[in-house]
This record gives C-alpha cells, sequence and structure tokens, in this order.
C-alpha cells in the first residue's frame, strides 16, 4: 500500500529483531503479518517479512492534472456550425483531438524545448551544433546548460583576456585556472615595416592535474587564443611523498 509522496522501503530478507513503531501513546504496532493494528496521529503502520517499517500520511485530497490540449476542443470549435450539430462528427473529430494530443503538447511547449535552462539533453546537443559549441559529453548537464546559456557571449570576447578566461571557466569549472598577459603595445613609423615582437600569455593551474588534463586545457587554449599568440601553460606540480 503507498500513498502519494511516500515511497515503500523494502529489504532484501525478511525482517528480523525489527523495532516497530509505536506512537506518543505507545500504540500502533502492527501484528508482523502486514495487517494494519491502529492509526496514532494521522499515521498508518504497516509491516510484515520482506519490508521494514512504513509511515504513510494521507494528503488533503487527490492533486489535480493539468488538462490536456484536446479540452480545448480546439477542433470540434472551428467546424462550421452545421457540422457541429451532429453527434457522430463530434466524436469523431473529438477522437482526432486525443491522437494528436502528444504533437500539441510539443508545440505548445516548444519555446521551453529551446531554452538552455529547460531543453531535453538531445535538443540541448543541437543547439550547441547550431552555434558552434563544442560540448563535453563527460561535463554535468548544468555545465554544459552553462556553456550554450553563455555562447553568445564567449563568441562575441573570443580572442581577448576575457574570452580566455570566460573559455576556461566554462570548460573546467572546477579548476583554478587563471590568465595572466602583460599586454603591450607595437608601433612604428614605418607601416611596411614587420613587427619585431609577438604578443603571448601565461596560463596558470593551481591544482596538479594529470596529463590528459593537460592536454585538455591545452586545445581549449589554442581554440580561443588569438592566432598570432603565444602561450606558456603552467601546471602545479604534485607534492613528493616523503618517506618515513
Amino acid at each position: 500500500m503507498q500513498s502519494p509522496g511516500y515511497a515503500p522501503y523494502f529489504r532484501t530478507g525478511p525482517l528480523v529483531d525489527a523495532e516497530q513503531y509505536t506512537g506518543p501513546d505507545g500504540e500502533g504496532a502492527t501484528n508482523g503479518t502486514g495487517e494494519l493494528e491502529s492509526v496514532s496521529n494521522g499515521h498508518k503502520t504497516f509491516s510484515g517479512s520482506g519490508f521494514g517499517t512504513l509511515m504513510m500520511q494521507f494528503t488533503a485530497g487527490p492533486k489535480e492534472t493539468p488538462p490536456v490540449a484536446s479540452s480545448r476542443a480546439y477542433l470540434r470549435n472551428g467546424l462550421p456550425a452545421l457540422y457541429q450539430d451532429g453527434d457522430f462528427g463530434m466524436r469523431f473529430v473529438g477522437a482526432l483531438e486525443e491522437l494528436l494530443d502528444p504533437i500539441v503538447a510539443v508545440l505548445d511547449a516548444l519555446p521551453a524545448h529551446f531554452d538552455p535552462n529547460l531543453a531535453p539533453p538531445d535538443i540541448l546537443g543541437l543547439l550547441a551544433a547550431w552555434l558552434g559549441v563544442d560540448l563535453d559529453e563527460t561535463q554535468d548537464i548544468k555545465h554544459q546548460r552553462e556553456m550554450v546559456r553563455r555562447a553568445a557571449e564567449l563568441g562575441r570576447r573570443r580572442g581577448t583576456g576575457k574570452g580566455m578566461d570566460l573559455a576556461l571557466k566554462l570548460h573546467f569549472p572546477d579548476l583554478p585556472l587563471r590568465v595572466e598577459d602583460n599586454g603591450g603595445v607595437i608601433w612604428h613609423s614605418r607601416p611596411a615595416k614587420p613587427p619585431s615582437a609577438s604578443s603571448s600569455f601565461v596560463v596558470y593551474c593551481d591544482a596538479p592535474v594529470d596529463e590528459d588534463m593537460q592536454a585538455a586545457i591545452a586545445r581549449c587554449i589554442e581554440q580561443y587564443k588569438p592566432v598570432h599568440s603565444t602561450y606558456r601553460l603552467r601546471v602545479k606540480a604534485a607534492k613528493k611523498k616523503v618517506e618515513s
């Protein structure tokens, strides 16, 4: 027996030497066969072989389910008045409305399907492909949603220091990564003269990571850094164990 909001607690073996639940007045235990002994404070206690103690509390009343699309009679109300007078035609069109309920429900909720906060995983991958974002399937779904949600900002800042910070934060939210860029300005009096200096920056990882993670960070940097710039990735070394 089960009530809304409560689930039975199953055991792998029979209940042996289990302490039965009793109410404040010392009543409310069952006879060990799964039958109800008494009711105390709005709770009913059931027990038996293979089940643990279960406390059930009934709600105030049944929960109303949301109306289906066919309850709006969107096809029947669109018929001419001549056809609405016939019982057979109305029942036939009503059956079509019930058949199309799932499709109409999807169309009603179509904006939510393309919302990064609510989209199903397969639609989320489709949105990422449209926006040119590479999702990491090993990440938690909430990080993937954050990546798609901030795709426009990431594209707008691509090739800048802020863009690199944002890309590393979205791809590796659990790693302490920081970017140090000294900046600089290159100028010369002759426009035809090639630049004598190149821009570079350093990415620091303040936690030790394995080689696979280092390679993943390097790929992310290569994807979002300016083409002409160079970089160095510095990872904190793991502490060596001191032999006693």
